[in-house]
């Protein structure tokens, strides 16, 4: 039986994704509407096809108290919101994205770097000195909400909780929070829009929060479509830099020959990157829903049926990656992955992103004379997300 909710699937999904690929490429999980599409080409294919797989969010599975998961009915509106970017399709999508995109240009991002590594510096400093480091909770996580909320402007008093809003969006995507939890990420989402609607009314100059307002100004968003991309921006993009970050310092904490060419060729730092975003994708997933009867894989689909992406089965495709498991700083074309999604809602952060892994791991890397996991970590109970809970790091100097 396929099951993606068991605690086994949660830590561990690799092999339910090597059985999906083998026998059910596109398979429907019992008795729901769900279907999932572990196979790298016929991902691709269906994120190529914007106009039959439709991003638009209308409901989230859930694992449920049963044996069989449900489907909750999701609507943006409910909370002030409105789909956008990842959750939205063209044509308004496509402003939507060049109006991001225009305000996360190069010169924006290279203007970050110092920043960057200053705060990894100030985080590294006790580490240095104490032999150990908490990696999620010192650097992996507080770094990008810090580099985000410097982007939009919002006053750095304000990180801690802007960090448990983004993660109270998460949760409520997890698949498996207790109703409680649900019912409580749903109002701080609430609290979360009504804060973004009172700093777009009021932004800081030179901040990406400006920019939206005046496309907002100019009627080519409403509120809440600025509102919304705001909101995506923080919880979208803090999620997958933090699992990025996590991933390549575990990775290279638990292989010690990796951690030994990282040292000696860092110059192959950028690859290895790409290769931690394939073998431990940040998003396990992304949904669709189709708009028509269609056909992936040889499989015939309904109109309406919600289809799961699995980015991260994908990127462990043996016909698209020989060795999948392996993490290889030498693989050719190592952005061949789809870690960072595909077609067009590739993720716009990806540059953003890129940048505060390679200077964090890499200042983990210059600054230790060599580093190791301490204790045995575990990941968020999650169907959409891959993130560490916690990676103890043990220091040598």
């Amino acid at each position: 039986m396929i099951d993606p909710f068991t605690p086994e699937a949660l830590e561990d999904p690799y092999p339910l994704y090597e059985r999906l690929r083998r026998h059910a490429p596109v398979h429907q999980l019992d008795r729901t509407g769900i279907w999932l599409v572990s196979r790298h080409d016929d991902l691709v294919e269906a994120a190529g096809k914007p106009e039959i797989f439709s991003s638009h969010i209308s409901a989230i599975v859930y694992a449920g108290q049963g044996t069989n998961p449900t489907v909750i009915p999701a609507d943006p509106d409910a909370i002030g919101a409105v789909d956008v970017l990842a959750t939205q399709d063209p044509p308004s999508h496509t402003l939507q994205r060049r109006l991001v995109s225009r305000a996360l240009n190069n010169a924006a991002i290279a203007a970050l770097e110092p920043g960057i590594r200053a705060f990894v510096d100030d985080a590294l400093a006790p580490a240095l000195r104490d032999g150990r480091i908490g990696w999620m909770s010192s650097v992996a996580n507080p770094l990008p909400v810090t580099v985000i909320t410097t982007l939009l402007g919002l006053p750095p008093e304000d990180r801690p909780k802007v960090k448990e809003w983004a993660d109270a969006g998460i949760d409520l995507l997890s698949g498996v929070a207790p109703p409680e939890r649900l019912a409580e990420a749903w109002a701080q989402m609430v609290e979360f829009l009504a804060y973004l609607r009172a700093r777009l009314a009021d932004p800081a100059s030179d901040s990406v929060t400006a920019d939206i307002a005046a496309a907002v100004a100019r009627e080519d968003l409403s509120e809440r479509e600025g509102m919304s991309v705001m909101l995506q921006l923080v919880v979208a993009g803090s999620e997958s830099t933090a699992s990025l970050i996590g991933s390549a310092a575990r990775i290279l904490a638990t292989q010690p020959d990796l951690q030994r060419r990282m040292r000696t060729e860092p110059e192959r730092l950028p690859v290895f990157l790409e290769e931690a975003l394939r073998v431990e994708s940040p998003f396990r997933g992304h949904f669709r829903v189709t708009t028509q009867a269609t056909t992936l894989g040889g499989i015939e689909i309904p109109e309406g049926a919600r289809v799961m992406l699995l980015w991260a089965s994908a990127n462990h495709d043996p016909s698209a990656f020989a060795q999948p498991a392996k993490v290889d700083p030498d693989r050719e074309q190592p952005r061949a992955h789809v870690g960072f999604g595909s077609g067009i809602h590739f993720c716009i952060g990806a540059p953003l992103a890129r940048l505060e892994a390679r200077v964090a791991v890499g200042a983990l890397l210059e600054r230790t004379a060599w580093f190791e996991q301490s204790g045995e970590p575990r990941h968020v109970p999650s169907v959409f997300v891959r993130r560490l809970e916690q990676l103890d790091l043990s220091l040598k100097t």
